[in-house]
């Protein structure tokens, strides 16, 4: 049955800078909303409300929390690090049939396994991504930093009625404060979403130093460069359908932007918490081999960095 016209029911699984704002902006947008997390974030939220500070403005909101799963959900949108999807797949199993999994997280990772363990359940899952710079400098608060706060979802080579669907639940979010949109070539925007944030992320963390000073050393210059190349190259080799011009046009948008980019992968890294470059940089790295793409620079950097994948 379609779900044209539906009242949706949405559950937020993860309660960090972008679970939350999510949440959030939902239910300012009046949406059925639940927000799933744990520890004194949830207890900030219980007590007090969510605490925004966006580019819409300043408000609280008072949202539904939960644990974990207890309920039956239409769109379940997961907002978990990638390296925490394994730990959460038993919860998810209790998903009921019907419901459909967004996977927004960075890479590939997450839809692929994902995928595979819902298999010929009547659970969908759903490949997409995001872009939005928010986070969650104390419990119970979240700020925004810019205006974008995209969703981006899709699903290859899928029927015409689940596409359908997803266009509606795309129509029926999308606002000034979630732009959410359907593409037919979800694959496209998963990767050039990848390789700009495996690149960039990546290369600070290995300079360990800020975007603009990074870019501003001809040696990590060159590697960023060659990073770029070879996982547009090893998109390719799948058959990603990346723009002939992409590696230049994504690099010279780094170079502009230099001043002001950020990373959550570096930010993580200074933090010192575990990084998610296994299942980013990692799965970009491990398709380019199997597909006998050169990938030195990712090879280099992604055997540096993946000591600090588990902190």
């Amino acid at each position: 049955m379609s779900m044209k016209n539906k009242n949706y029911k949405f559950l937020i699984y993860g309660g960090g800078g972008i679970g939350s704002y999510f949440a959030g902006a939902l239910s300012k947008n009046m949406h059925n909303v639940t927000l799933l997390t744990r520890g004194e974030h949830y207890k900030k939220i219980k007590t007090n409300g969510l605490i925004m500070d966006t580019n819409w403005g300043k408000n609280v909101e008072n949202l539904n929390l939960v644990k974990t799963i207890d309920n039956e959900y239409d769109v379940v949108i997961l907002a978990v690090k990638t390296y925490s999807v394994k730990n959460i797949l038993s919860d998810l199993k209790n998903l009921k049939k019907g419901s459909k999994i967004l996977c927004i997280q960075n890479g590939t990772f997450t839809y692929n396994f994902l995928s595979e363990q819902f298999e010929n359940t009547g659970i969908e899952v759903i490949d997409g991504l995001t872009w939005i710079d928010a986070v969650r400098k104390e419990n119970g608060s979240v700020i925004q930093f810019g205006t974008e706060a995209k969703i981006i979802i899709g699903k290859n080579e899928t029927s015409e009625q689940l596409q359908n669907d997803l266009i509606d639940i795309a129509d029926t979010v999308n606002s000034k404060n979630i732009q959410f949109e359907y593409t037919s070539d979800i694959s496209k925007a998963v990767w050039e979403k990848l390789i700009m944030v495996a690149s960039i992320g990546s290369i600070m963390c290995y300079s360990n130093m800020d975007a603009k000073s990074t870019v501003n050393e001809k040696l990590y210059l060159s590697i960023l460069e060659g990073m770029i190349i070879e996982m547009t190259n090893a998109s390719i080799s799948i058959g990603v359908n990346i723009d002939e011009n992409y590696s230049k046009d994504t690099l010279k948008y780094i170079l502009n932007r230099s001043e002001n980019l950020h990373s959550s992968l570096k930010e993580d890294f200074d933090q010192k918490r575990p990084l998610e470059v296994d299942e980013i940089l990692g799965e970009a790295y491990r398709t380019g081999i199997k597909n006998n793409v050169d990938m030195p620079n990712c090879k280099m950097v992604y055997e540096k960095l993946i000591k600090f994948a588990k902190i």
